[in-house]
């Protein structure tokens, strides 16, 4: 496999865990599959997902206020333990205007609680990110939730959703330390090229898949505009992770095309 060529030498330090989610795709091959999530209203597998998702998501219903509410698809993470920081992340798009989301929660004796999450109304694939710590009392069993927004009357609305990744961030990383920096192009097929607003400073590149692996990470990066080689990575949707001296920096979304 090819390095990564930096136009000025770059270093970033990025410490997290695989995250625990299971069936965060929601097919299993080509084929649609939903084990592993629970709902309070309903769900079902819908033929439609983001670039690198294969072929298919969850169709999640949203609560009305004449019927189920709310609606949630929902997962368990009992490995979770209070004031444990994670960034979640995946991709959405809603049928309706009321916003859909993704959201850290836990659950009680049956009763699901929202905490922090991210939003979106738009109509076409949307990717939702967060980073927080976990708020967990005795009892308390973290979720990731699914929420496919509320619609008035008997009416329901629907959420989609992909691609759903949690990954623990084990390092003092602060959302406050965040910037942007852009890609371009992407989509790209053999080379793309990273800029960031500031310098940066013995940094850490990740890239990771749809599934949360990482498939590529580059060490010791230092400025602010590095030229990203395809080498060897398949086709697809990808994440690229930045961070300095153990704070997370950025993410954004990375496409290759054949």
């Amino acid at each position: 496999m090819k390095q990564l060529f930096c136009i000025l030498t770059l270093s970033l330090s990025f410490s997290t865990s695989q995250g625990q989610i299971l069936n965060a795709s929601f097919e299993n091959g080509s084929n649609p599959d939903l084990s592993n999530w629970k709902w309070t209203c309903s769900a079902i597998s819908f033929n439609n997902a983001p670039a690198g998702g294969g072929n298919w998501c969850i169709k999640v219903y949203g609560g009305n206020t004449q019927g189920c509410f709310p609606g949630y698809a929902y997962q368990k993470i009992p490995s979770i333990t209070n004031g444990q920081t994670f960034i979640l992340s995946g991709w959405a798009f809603a049928q309706t205007a009321p916003p859909i989301g993704l959201y850290f929660g836990k659950i009680n004796n049956g009763v699901v609680t929202l905490q922090s999450g991210d939003t979106t109304s738009s109509t076409s694939w949307a990717h939702l990110s967060i980073q927080t710590s976990y708020t967990l009392s005795a009892g308390d069993t973290a979720l990731v939730v699914l929420d496919g927004g509320l619609a008035g009357g008997p009416v329901q609305g629907y959420g989609y959703f992909d691609l759903i990744n949690l990954q623990q961030v084990t390092g003092t990383n602060s959302p406050e330390q965040k910037q942007s920096f852009k890609i371009s192009p992407n989509p790209f097929n053999y080379q793309t090229t990273l800029q960031t607003d500031n310098l940066l400073i013995n940094a850490t590149l990740l890239v990771v898949n749809g599934f949360g692996q990482t498939v590529k990470q580059i060490e010791n990066i230092s400025g602010q505009t590095v030229t990203f080689f395809r080498d060897n990575l398949a086709s697809g949707l990808y994440f690229v992770r930045l961070t300095e001296k153990n704070k997370f920096i950025a993410e954004d979304k990375l496409v290759i095309i054949d």
